[in-house]
């Protein structure tokens, strides 16, 4: 019989093959283990209980134990420890500067996305964030999940439509909140980077009365309140600074910068009065440009670790009606708040208005060669600040000249995304007459408010401004104008978002028969689910006269009802070989009705040997923000090029290392995403003490939808994504040189885009070595290697993307990556190392040259230790990242993210992080 298999952790390759390759050998000519006795649990990705924890499907168990052996200070950072969940596709609070994404924290199984894994709360469904990078509102904050309130978390490593329905295509995460606790446990924490910045602290408390089994009741309370400091860019070494010749890289650089630089109507010739002595800390001379021009580099000013506040509160009541059922409820209530902080606005004609701007309306903004409306920003002769004898020097008089202004004086950009998420649960379960039953109402949602504290002007106040000739673009301003910029900002509610989800579920599940082989289950069940999205814009947001904010939003209103039924199987074959067969019917109101099988066997020829197979489909319906978030404009990132017109222009303010405007939305024509999932694996204990789990798997999922193909692969192949991008009517200058009109809009709309095909091997270790006097130790490790991720193109071929950086987001899909934990315990001492490692990968080419580069394997250590030897007392110390290894260099994040230096999705830039926690338990 096998033991349940806790596998929290990976190692680096050398090391977990190693371990691997040494297990056989040493334990196949020892005793096999004794059977176990162990009670019918339900494990994630069936609704059959069953005694046997190790089932046909894989899944990965992080015990409460395991979780604060990871020192975590919360849920994202837990799940960047298990080795199957990818940097590409999920998202870290960190990585979201300057993107709309109501700082959400989600996670990505097999790099399939976080849209396509699902997150559960005790087995249920949590209602989604509702806004998330690129347009994703299907996606779960994973950080809206208290830590201290986790018993356990079950990682499903296979799709589970079958069972769970929508969105499991990669997988399932199941947190399992803490049950039945009887007492009181207090706690303290505070941990600090040596380097400075990111200090955090914690204090979380625990109450339990009552046992069910004795008293027929317990009634629990956890609750618990941390805050964590910000981290900006001037504060690390390695993300100081965005410009890097010796990479060939301008990660983010703008000419939009202070002092401004000047440039004639028709755009050419951009100057800097003050070049090539470019005043600091933020304008600099870039090597990749002209010295008689300045560039403003972000990079200082950016938000590494956004400043946080989190508070929860979680409680559960049961109560036994008789002592096979009870009546249970649970409500839940967090409330997150982040604040990011970024550089100051750009304003200058490279960035177009709506053209119902009422500025549009008026010169100079409408002055353009295109027809478009911008934000110009002209200086003339008559202001005191114009530079007339540079302007006489360089053009020959004193024409009106175009300024690309950083608009330091309305200040750094300053956000605070609020978050609330209260749920409830109300039910009841138990076994009557053989069967095992469960009937409760679900009501989860997720509110954002993202409030704006400073630094974006309302174009319709603050250009009006800037060409008033009154404010100097090269120098410091009167306390008057200064107050005046100030006073362009908006202040106020940006948006807020409300996504509720309402369901009522039953089923059922019994051994019906016994079969010479063992006894037959059968299990089945209804669900009904309404879900509701709202999205509220300020009036003000929604004319897209917010400078800054990545174009306009619109309201969004919608529901839809959801009906399924769904049903299982389990059939003892032959004595040792066990199938398990499960159907799911969807219905979604709009979309249509979906059916989704899976098939499982399981093979237990010798108690030491465990062979498992599964075959399934799944699906993902679009989310209602897929179908129905209005079009908008924005804009594309910062450092992009025209490949087709750049290397003839050179134009660093229209064609080179700039933004482009962008046509982003929904698409009510979506059809559903489809997906056949296949495992294949093994799991060995050949000894009490050693397991060993190796899986294959394989994904294929089409019609893939995707919130409009990212603007740098867009751009990368201008020829063969010619039909999303829209280019003006080349002028006589463009006909000569026999190049294209420039581009006025890139269309980024969502749409179902070809298929994926991944394949890869999931490995898990777990081996337990007494040692006497000594004690015990334990090695923990899990790896994930990855042999296939190809992505289909607009033409039908596929490009692979294992050890690529994904070019809209950030992130990488790594060959191989791993979690290697070491533990020692004696007596009241518990002391843990643990190793953390990704494999290097290809980095996007440098921005200014071109040059392909890679990016080095990343690997840290963390160690804590643990003393329990007073009553009722644990202290521990630990730290993150011993050996303050900064992250490998790449050029990705001043590309997606702002944040120069290294890829935020890919690595923390925290360094070492030591830390302190106190718990005071009675029971």
């Amino acid at each position: 019989m096998f033991e349940h298999v806790t596998r929290v952790g990976s190692r680096a390759a050398p090391l977990l093959a190693a371990t691997i390759a040494a297990i056989p050998a040493m334990a196949w000519s020892q005793a096999a283990p004794q059977p176990q006795q162990l009670e019918r649990v339900e494990i994630t990705g069936s609704s059959i209980k069953r005694i046997d924890a190790e089932t046909a499907l894989p899944v990965q168990v992080i015990t409460r134990e395991q979780i604060q052996r990871t020192g975590a200070t919360n849920v994202e950072q837990l799940l960047q420890t298990i080795s199957s969940v990818s940097s590409s596709g999920g998202l870290v609070t960190a990585s979201a500067s300057g993107a709309a994404t109501g700082s959400i924290s989600a996670v990505s199984l097999h790099g399939l996305t976080s849209i396509r894994t699902l997150v559960l709360l005790n087995g249920r469904r949590v209602a989604p964030y509702g806004i998330g990078f690129t347009g994703d509102s299907v996606s779960v904050d994973v950080n809206s999940i208290p830590l201290a309130a986790i018993e356990r978390v079950e990682v499903l490593k296979d799709g589970a439509s079958a069972v769970y329905g929508s969105d499991a295509i990669a997988g399932v995460i199941n947190f399992i909140l803490r049950q039945d606790f009887k007492g009181i446990e207090i706690g303290a924490e505070y941990g600090d980077t040596t380097q400075g910045g990111a200090n955090f602290k914690r204090a979380t408390a625990a109450f339990g009365l009552g046992n069910l089994a004795a008293d027929r009741y317990n009634v629990m309370v956890v609750a618990s309140y941390q805050k964590e400091g910000a981290l900006f860019g001037r504060d690390r070494g390695f993300a100081q600074r965005g410009i890097r010749p010796y990479e060939g890289q301008d990660g983010g650089s703008s000419g939009n910068t202070f002092p401004g630089n000047v440039a004639l109507l028709d755009g050419s010739g951009t100057l800097n009065p003050l070049a090539p002595g470019c005043p600091g800390p933020y304008s600099v001379n870039d090597a990749f440009f002209p010295p008689t021009r300045c560039r403003f580099d972000p990079s200082p000013l950016v938000t590494l670790v956004p400043e946080s506040k989190r508070e929860s509160l979680f409680a559960s009541a049961r109560f036994a009606i008789t002592p096979d059922v009870q009546l249970f409820a649970e409500g839940s209530y967090n409330r997150n708040q982040t604040r990011t902080v970024i550089q100051p606005v750009p304003l200058s004609d490279q960035f177009v208005l709506p053209s119902t701007n009422p500025l549009c309306t008026q010169a100079p903004y409408n002055n353009t060669v295109d027809g478009s409306c911008v934000s110009t920003f002209l200086l003339q002769p008559s202001s005191p600040y114009y530079p007339t004898a540079f302007a006489a020097a360089n053009y020959g008089g004193a024409p009106d000249l175009l300024v690309r202004y950083r608009s330091v004086g309305t200040h750094n950009r300053d956000i605070t995304d609020i978050s609330q998420s209260p749920r409830a649960v109300a039910g009841v379960k138990g076994t009557v007459r053989g069967w095992d039953f469960d009937a409760a109402y679900l009501y989860s949602q997720s509110k954002v408010r993202e409030q704006v504290n400073d630094g974006y002007p309302a174009n319709s106040l603050v250009l009006p401004l800037l060409n008033s000739g009154n404010v100097n673009p090269f120098g410091p301003n009167t306390p008057e104008i200064d107050a005046a910029l100030a006073a362009t900002n908006f202040i106020g509610d940006a948006f807020t978002i409300r996504s509720t989800l309402q369901s009522v579920t039953a089923r059922a599940a019994s051994d019906i028969a016994q079969l010479s082989a063992g006894p037959l289950g059968v299990a089945f069940g209804v669900e009904g689910r309404r879900e509701e999205l709202q999205f509220r814009a300020s009036p003000t947001i929604q004319t897209g006269d917010i400078s800054g904010y990545g174009g306009n939003f619109l309201d969004t209103d919608r529901s839809r009802d959801v009906g399924a039924l769904f049903a299982e199987v389990n059939v003892p074959v032959v004595r040792h070989v066990e199938a398990n067969v499960a159907v799911r019917y969807d219905h979604y109101q709009g979309i249509g009705n979906s059916t989704t099988p899976k098939a499982s066997l399981r093979w237990q020829p010798i108690p030491q040997v465990l062979l498992r197979a599964s075959w399934g489909k799944g699906f993902r319906a679009p989310s209602l923000q897929d179908l129905y978030l209005p079009n908008t404009t924005g804009v594309t990132n910062a450092g992009l090029n025209d490949p087709l017109r750049c290397p003839v222009t050179n134009d660093g303010t229209k064609d080179c290392s700039t933004q482009f405007p962008t046509t982003n939305g929904g698409n009510a024509q979506l059809k559903p995403e489809k997906s056949r999932n296949f495992t294949l694996g093994t799991v060995l204990e050949p000894v009490s003490g050693v397991s060993v789990g190796i899986d294959y798997f394989r994904v294929y999922l089409r019609d893939t939808i995707v919130n409009g193909i990212d603007s740098a692969t867009t751009l990368s192949d201008p020829v063969k994504y010619a039909p999303l991008i829209t280019r003006a009517t080349p002028s006589a200058a463009d006909v000569a040189a026999g190049i294209p009109g420039p581009i006025t809009n890139i269309l980024q709309t969502n749409l179902n885009l070809g298929a994926t095909k991944i394949s890869g091997i999931d490995l898990d270790v777990r081996w337990r070595i007494p040692a006497g006097d000594l004690g015990r130790f334990t090695i923990s490790g899990s790896g994930t290697y990855f042999s296939r991720f190809d992505a289909q193109n607009l033409d039908g071929s596929y490009s692979g993307g294992v050890d690529l950086v994904n070019p809209a987001t950030g992130g990488v899909v790594p060959r191989f990556k791993s979690y290697l934990s070491l533990d020692w315990q004696r007596g009241p001492w518990d002391v843990n190392v643990a190793q953390n490692f990704q494999k290097g990968y290809q980095d996007l080419p440098g921005s200014a040259t071109g040059a392909p580069r890679d990016v080095g394997s990343y690997t840290t250590f963390d160690l804590q230790s643990t003393y329990s030897g007073f009553k009722g007392w644990r202290l521990t110390l630990g730290a993150r990242n011993v050996f303050d290894k900064d992250p490998p260099y790449s050029n990705v994040g001043g590309v997606t993210q702002f944040q120069a230096g290294y890829d935020a999705q890919y690595a923390d830039p925290r360094g070492r992080f030591v830390y302190g926690r106190v718990t005071w338990m009675l029971q």
